[in-house]
């Protein structure tokens, strides 16, 4: 058959997600899949709802007769189905039949099945955005579908297509990754494969594969037999249970990365259903090849829960594309386009193989019993190929045979004669003898060499030795993202040192840049050109040059940006790129021929760089040569038909058509019109700039499934005035102006360098402009220019700002800047006066008051008279429900926690179970003071069995030592003797515990531990492990205090910074108290207490221990300590 490709609806059920975040979300030190997690300008979600309903979506479907694809474009162009036809329609990707978000997304809501592809970081910004999408037909009968999206955090042009052929199992992708800005950016490529898991399902890599690593290389594994600890399971003490390509061995969330092969395929492989899939890739471009599983056992199965209601479990086998690792990031230059393809086909019915191409894949594998096992498959119909089976000299088969996908070659009547598998050898080739495939096992006890060495935390910037290091250290924490590292510490000290190092200047210079700090890059640069030329005028790199003249024309100084950038093309690396700025700026004057020849120039250099295309083209309508403008965007819209500045400029030239087909396109997105107007103004068209506005104005919006708030922006009426000034049009500049300020700031999120000389042109005008210094505050804020954002947000709100979101933001600056606790108090008061429906609001001011210490009371009170709010919210109803078991109200606290769905953050889970076992164990306590050890015991035990209303699980490495103690007691208590002691020994038995997604030598739990050994009649060994608990805590108290450097994930979404270095101390002092506690020194514990309640009067545990000193028996109410 031919291949089918058609754009139809497809209704799903679908939990809905709330509405997204109308207040700016700053999440600076957020670590998110080991980077950055800023989600500025995304707006942000946090709620999904609890009951499905219908909702049509718009569906891509790609068939022809061996696959069939479904894909979404209106959720980031992901695949949703994988189907198998040749295999009874096996789903070969996890088919997700409903829509379950998860708060797993950078901006929230994430799905999982199918294909995600991710860029430029994971989880790509816009998973839950529509793409743009269209169908591109060949002549000889291939179809592809392609997505395509201007990444929201860096406005980057990501293109991927899914493209079948007839007659064909393999499934293309192709990708076009384009640097759309004339700045240096970072990206990442995953496809991240979803496979339906059970017990029989088995992962598949090259055998050449011995180890395999974990995030950034922190932690490594022998592989598939793991022999030693490997995210802390000690899978050398579980024999038969430590094959880590089996999800089912897998007991905890674990990612593991291939770090050296020379294969180039991996795959999934399913027993029971005798089908899989393997992935082809050049492993030069694609060395990526990863799993990660949320593990088999209760913790995973409770993410399972959250992301689908009949599906199960699933694995993730992923696909990098240069990058090996998370986080591994590789280089876009400006203007730089990268190309690839990676390929996916299914398999069927012989197992795992050893070797595979986009052509064919092998099975050769000796059995225990020397039987041989031998497959060959191939991903279209191959017809006379010929099977040739060796060992050593000895021909085992030769046979011709005919082959289609879906119908292996097996042979199961071998055995292998000889010593040595490694003898063998399978070959595939086509009807003229040419080789296709072959495959030979490794020579026994090869040696496992590890060429890869486990990462380590770089010194601080004071104890680095070179100025070389420094430099080299802040490059790998900017390239990388580092969320709680500053490279400009690292370049500033390389500066103490040589104040005119070059390398630290050009990157200080380019950081300033991209805040938009001008004059300060203007510095830096400067100082890197004088060193770069101090010796001779021509440097090895015009880099510098080339970033001192794009500050040059962002400051309006064209003829020094001239020079600059024409001393720049110099250097090959840098001569596109500053060619095509060159033709901007002729551009702007009109110097067309000129325009012209550097257009050219650029492109003998790169090719792919598709606004040189658009640029010709304008240049070529503008002489009047529309022939040829035509055929240029023709050659380009041929490789990318979703290039919207092209298609923007063939409506120019076509006419009616062309503009509907262009809105139709791009979906009328107010985001996609600003980069196209901004394109446009670049190069001084600004006519052009100002039609793409008005025809975003006048267009109507395309609808979405999916939640998308900034398709409208408040930027385009205040582009416009700035257009018509810079055209001196001020009649419409009055009008645009008038009707700009009058708009709603919702959702006005500024992040590009023009927005900001839009905005800072906008508050220069006559007249009072609130929204546009709110905006422009919003814009400071989020590139860590936080005195500039509280001097915009103040003059908003002196220009009249009566809406709560600035007051709000005045609020975050005044606490997390100047730590200036009573005026962040009164702005959120502000705030809430003037929108006391949001329930954000409530949260946050919440928890302003928790990092203020007030009293729990006070905080109790202000929640329960917002009940109605904080019940929206699951992060306001757990700390609602925290308070509740502080002031010793476990009732009600457990009455909270079971009215509700919970749905946690990946990576912040544990949260609401702390508050539903504290709330079990502090009624069970009760009922044993009072003498009903049946009732305690059945508290006791609940604490163990999660309520699927949480939406969490226990980790398997999380300390049970606390509920096992009590339970022991209501035990002893029911005269159960044998049961206690077994509750007692589980609780005196474990090690360490898992919080905050780490494992911890000691934690407050440790005291439950020594308790335990107490009643056990092991008092030695109590005190001595009281002993260990004190000395860990002293250790501890000397040492800096830092976030993890190599943390993957954790959450913070706490907009208020808090005093790390106090916390820890805090921690420390209350693991001091519990010691003291322990060894009956109460003198002790209370003074260790008194400085852990100094830092936070609503700790659980150091109120739980104050209770504890005065009322054993935990019968008496919360006060405070005398």
């Amino acid at each position: 058959m031919s291949v089918i490709a058609r754009l139809e609806s497809l209704t799903l059920p679908t939990y809905p997600v709330g509405q997204p975040e109308k207040n700016p979300v700053f999440f600076e030190r957020r670590v998110y899949q080991g980077s950055n997690g800023k989600v500025y300008p995304v707006p942000f979600v946090d709620k999904v709802y609890d009951e499905p309903r219908p909702v049509a979506y718009r569906s891509a479907l790609l068939e022809n007769e061996f696959v069939r694809l479904v894909m979404l474009p209106e959720i980031g162009g992901r695949i949703l189905i994988g189907q198998d036809k040749s295999n009874r329609d096996y789903d070969f990707f996890y088919r997700q039949d409903v829509i379950k978000p998860a708060l797993v997304g950078l901006a929230g809501p994430w799905i999982s099945g199918g294909v995600e592809f991710n860029w430029p970081q994971h989880h790509r910004p816009g998973t839950f955005m529509p793409a743009d999408c269209c169908i591109e037909e060949e002549s000889d009968g291939a179809r592809t579908i392609w997505f395509s999206e201007h990444d929201p955090l860096n406005r980057l042009k990501g293109l991927h297509g899914l493209r079948l052929r007839p007659g064909s199992a393999l499934i293309e992708l192709r990708a076009r990754l384009f640097n759309r800005t004339p700045l240096t950016q970072t990206f990442l490529w995953w496809a991240n494969v979803a496979a339906m898991v059970h017990d029989r399902y088995e992962s598949f890599f090259p055998p050449d594969v011995h180890y395999v690593a974990d995030h950034a290389v922190r932690a490594q594994s022998a592989f598939p037999l793991a022999n030693g600890p490997y995210y802390s399971v000690p899978y050398h003490q579980r024999p038969g249970a430590n094959n880590l390509a089996w999800y089912k061995n897998i007991p905890v969330p674990t990612s593991y990365m291939v770090c050296e092969t020379a294969c180039d395929f991996f795959g999934g492989y399913d027993h029971a259903a005798a089908g899989g899939f393997v992935h082809v890739a050049d492993r030069h471009l694609s060395p990526g090849k990863k799993q990660w599983t949320w593990g088999n056992h209760e913790f995973g199965w409770a993410w399972d829960r959250e992301l689908t209601d009949r599906g199960g479990p699933y694995v993730e086998l992923m696909a990098g594309i240069y990058t090996d690792n998370q986080p591994d990031f590789s280089y876009l230059l400006p203007y730089e386009t990268k190309t690839f393809s990676q390929f996916w086909w299914p398999i069927q019915r012989t197992g795992p193989v050893q070797t595979a191409n986009t052509r064919a894949a092998l099975r050769l594998t000796v059995r225990e019993d020397r039987q041989l096992d031998v497959g060959v498959l191939v991903s279209s119909p191959l017809d006379r190929a010929r099977i040739v089976l060796t060992d050593g000299d000895a021909v085992r088969v030769d046979e011709r045979v005919s082959l289609r996908p879906g119908e292996p070659w097996q042979r199961a009547d071998l055995r292998l004669t000889g010593d040595r598998a490694s003898a063998l050898e399978l070959r595939l080739l086509d009807a003229s003898d040419r080789e296709i495939l072959r495959y030979r096992p490794a020579p026994e006890n090869a040696p496992a060499v590890r060429s890869r060495s486990v990462a380590t935390e770089p010194p601080p910037p004071e104890e680095t030795r070179s100025a070389d290091e420094l430099f080299l250290i802040g490059e790998h924490l900017e390239q990388y993202r580092h969320p709680t590292r500053d490279p400009e510490l690292y370049w500033r000290e390389a500066l103490r040192r040589d104040p005119g190092d070059a390398r630290c200047h050009l990157a200080l210079g380019q950081r300033e840049l991209r805040r938009g700090r001008f004059d300060a890059a203007a510095q830096h640069l400067a100082a890197a050109v004088a060193r770069f030329t101090s010796r001779h005028p021509n440097p090895v790199t015009g880099e510098a040059h080339y970033y001192l003249g794009l500050v040059r024309r962002w400051q309006g100084r064209d003829d020094e940006a001239y020079g600059l950038l024409s001393k720049a093309t110099w250097n090959y690396e840098w001569r596109s790129a500053a060619h095509y700025e060159l033709a901007m700026l002729d551009c702007r004057r009109a110097r067309w021929s000129q325009a012209l020849e550097h257009l050219a120039a650029a492109e003998a250099t790169n090719q792919d760089n598709n606004k040189l295309f658009v640029l010709r083209a304008a240049v070529l309508r503008r002489l009047g040569r529309t022939s040829e403008a035509a055929q240029t965007l023709a050659r380009l819209l041929a490789i990318d038909p979703l290039d919207h500045w092209a298609r923007s400029e063939q409506a120019l030239l076509e006419g009616a058509a062309a503009e509907t087909r262009f809105l139709e396109l791009s979906r009328n997105d107010a985001q996609t019109a600003l980069d196209v107007a901004f394109d446009y103004a670049d190069a001084g068209f600004r006519p052009e700039a100002i039609q793409v506005l008005e025809r975003h104005r006048r267009g109507p919006l395309t609808p979405a499934a999916v939640p998308n708030p900034l398709q409208r922006s408040q930027m385009v009426l205040y582009a416009l005035a700035w257009l018509h000034a810079l055209q001196d049009a001020p009649v419409p500049v009055a009008a645009l102006l008038t009707e700009a300020r009058a708009q709603d700031p919702d959702y006005f999120f500024p992040s590009r360098l023009h927005e900001q000389l839009v905005l800072e042109w906008a508050i220069g005008q006559p007249g009072a402009d609130p929204v546009a210094n709110y905006a422009l505050g919003n814009y400071f804020f989020d590139l860590k220019r936080h005195e500039d954002a509280i001097g915009a947000w103040e003059t908003s709100l002196a220009a009249g700002a009566c809406f709560a979101t600035v007051h709000r933001n005045l609020g975050i600056a005044y606490w997390n800047v100047r730590r200036d606790g009573v005026r962040a108090r009164a702005s959120y008061r502000q705030a809430l006066a003037l929108d006391p429906t949001d329930a954000r609001l409530v949260s946050e001011f919440d928890q302003l008051g928790k990092k203020l210490n007030e009293p729990p009371v006070a905080r109790l009170a202000f929640l329960e008279a917002h009940r109605a709010l904080v019940t929206q919210r699951d992060d306001a109803s757990v700390e609602l429900a925290a308070l509740y078991n502080v002031l010793d109200q476990p009732a009600a606290a457990l009455a909270l926690l079971g009215a509700r769905r919970f749905h946690p953050w990946e990576g912040g889970e544990g949260s609401v179970l702390r508050q539903y076992t504290t709330a079990r164990l502090r009624l069970g306590q009760r009922a044993l003071a009072a003498g009903d050890a049946a009732q305690a015991h059945d508290h006791f035990a609940g604490a163990m069995n999660v309520p699927e209303n949480l939406g969490e699980a226990y980790h398997l490495l999380q300390a049970k030592a606390e509920v096992n103690y009590w339970l022991g007691r209501a035990l002893r208590a029911l005269g159960r003797e044998t049961a206690a002691v077994r509750a007692f020994e589980a609780s005196a038995g474990e090690r360490g515990d898992f919080a905050e997604m780490a494992v911890t030598e000691h934690s407050p739990l440790s005291y439950y531990r020594g308790l335990s050994l107490r009643e056990l009649g092991r008092g030695t060994e109590a005190n001595h492990l009281f002993d260990e608990l004190r000395e860990f805590a002293v250790s501890r108290l000397g040492q800096k205090a830092a976030i993890d450097y190599f943390a993957t994930s954790l959450p913070n979404l706490l907009v208020f910074e808090e005093d790390l270095q106090a916390r820890r101390d805090a921690e420390m002092h209350l693991l001091l108290a519990l010691a003291a506690h322990g060894l009956g020194d109460t003198a002790a514990a209370r003074a260790a207490l008194r400085k852990a309640l100094d830092f936070s009067c609503a700790d659980q545990r150091a109120s739980d221990l104050a209770r504890d000193l005065d009322a054993p028996t935990h019968e008496i109410p919360h006060h405070d300590l005398p």
